[in-house]
């Protein structure tokens, strides 16, 4: 795979996608991966709330195509019990996948899932930023102000040896999430989100706006978060992002798989 100015890169992996509801979408995001060079994926469900699959869905998914599918455990705060997180490492699950918390990201009832997950030797993948749920309604507790990315710091500093990745550079609140990186050892962001959404914003300022220190995309890792049938426009983007801002190769290869990789106890 071309990394840009003749680059490249032994494997690419995407560290944040679904699994959705739709008939053999394994079979056609296997396939999109095919075309665009994607190794491996890190693939999570987050049910009927989002119109996607759900855990044990994934589960067969990545049980199916070992070698290129990462199975991340959707873990919902506030509903789900650290005992979910052991039942998917059990498993076979590597990540887990954290959102829509019925309490702020940073509330103390919520330490025994990262407790669990440190344990575990998971990583942990948070959304951050406002989010649009596939089913919207009254008594679901969805609050996009319990996902801002400045509620993982304190999470960062009582559990510091366990990783955290604050997705979407935090959507809407691009800086805290940018600044967290750079001043917490053991946080990473990615920059993944829907062609035409905050990605488009972020570019029109210059994503190193926010990525602006010396080696700042060495905590950025690699990821689409979007349907099989857009893979390829994620990924060009992001590789024309690290021409435009001159990322060397070793960084780029780092974003594309090493960082993850290392994350995932395989460096």
């Amino acid at each position: 795979m071309t990394l840009g100015k003749g680059a490249s890169v032994a494997m690419i992996i995407d560290a944040h996608n679904h699994l959705l509801d739709e008939p053999n979408y394994t079979e056609h995001f296997l396939r999109g991966m095919d075309a665009c060079g994607i190794d491996k994926c890190c693939l999570s469900g987050l049910g009927k709330l989002f119109g996607f699959a759900e855990n044990e869905d994934v589960r067969k998914a990545f049980t199916a195509h070992p070698d290129r599918l990462i199975g991340q455990i959707f873990v919902r705060p506030g509903v789900d019990g650290s005992e979910l997180i052991d039942r998917g490492a059990d498993e076979g699950f590597r990540m887990v996948k954290i959102t829509v918390p019925r309490v702020p990201y940073d509330d103390p009832s919520l330490y025994p899932l990262w407790e669990r997950a440190l344990a575990r030797n998971m990583p942990v993948l948070f959304h951050t930023g406002i989010i649009a749920p596939f089913v919207e309604g009254r008594g679901e507790g969805i609050s996009s102000w319990h996902m801002h990315p400045m509620r993982i710091e304190h999470i960062t500093r009582e559990f510091p040896d366990l990783p955290v990745i604050v997705a979407h550079l935090g959507v809407n609140w691009n800086q805290d999430a940018a600044e967290l990186a750079r001043m917490r050892p053991n946080l990473y962001v990615d920059l993944t989100g829907e062609p035409g959404g905050w990605r488009d914003r972020a570019d029109r300022f210059g994503m190193d706006t926010w990525l602006w220190w010396p080696d700042a995309f060495k905590k950025v890792i690699f990821g689409t978060d979007v349907h099989y049938t857009k893979l390829q426009i994620v990924l060009d983007q992001d590789l024309a992002r690290f021409d435009n801002l001159k990322i060397d190769e070793e960084t780029r290869a780092g974003c594309l798989s090493g960082t993850i990789l290392r994350l995932l106890g395989e460096e």
